[in-house]
């Protein structure tokens, strides 16, 4: 590909952005879509009937997870390419917190081929968490980048610590459980809308302008 050859930042910032609107639409199926239709929560007996009765579509809403756990391994190498010219330690930050997530999703995918959606939620949920972290930590990137939107910066750190603060109490504040509902039912649309535009604008526009972004490598000494 000519892009990858001239410029590879471009070509990892339209491959993690097609990712991340692969990502999207296959959750639209995997957890919209399918999950919800077979799970019941707080009545696991239901739920093993849904699944039971309806196996072809659990079993390819499983498989499409798979699918998103491919493309987010390939967005925590993507983001970490492309943040890396403008501030190394926050690249490797990035993709290192968006694989740990992928670790954390891995084992809840393999629950839900077990057939244990409870266990499945806890482990999705406790690496919603982490990808808080991620975005936050990603946004500050974007914000010091000299051609990224400075808004996508901060819509990025509002996901993330939107992310953060819902699964955070979800896990860790049991007795806030429907406070996190509560603040999940105003915040979705920020934390889905942070992550996506910026994958949209990675499509059309990332990494175009890799000699403007600044560096936190040492300059070479004069002498």
């Amino acid at each position: 590909m000519k892009t990858s050859n001239n410029n590879p930042i471009r070509f990892w910032s339209i491959t993690s952005g097609i990712s991340l609107l692969i990502m999207a639409i296959a959750a639209g199926y995997a957890y919209g879509f399918s999950f919800n239709q077979i799970y019941v929560e707080n009545n696991t007996l239901q739920t093993m009937t849904n699944i039971q009765s309806n196996s072809t579509l659990f079993y390819s809403g499983a498989i499409v997870w798979c699918l998103i756990l491919a493309t987010d391994i390939i967005v925590s190498y993507g983001f970490y390419r492309f943040l890396k010219p403008i501030h190394k330690p926050i690249a490797l930050i990035s993709g290192c917190l968006r694989l740990t997530y992928s670790v954390f999703l891995a084992i809840g995918i393999a629950f839900l081929f077990g057939k244990n959606t409870e266990q499945f939620l806890k482990m999705w949920s406790l690496g919603l968490f982490i990808i808080g972290f991620h975005l936050v930590i990603t946004g500050i990137g974007a914000f010091l980048s000299t051609e990224t939107p400075k808004l996508f910066g901060v819509l990025l750190i509002i996901a993330g610590i939107s992310y953060s603060l819902i699964h955070g109490l979800q896990n860790f504040v049991p007795q806030a459980i429907s406070l996190a509902a509560y603040i999940e039912s105003f915040l979705t649309i920020p934390m889905t809308v942070g992550e996506l535009s910026f994958g949209i604008w990675l499509l059309i526009k990332g990494g175009r302008k890799i000699n403007q972004q600044p560096s936190n490598d040492p300059v070479p000494d004069a002498s």
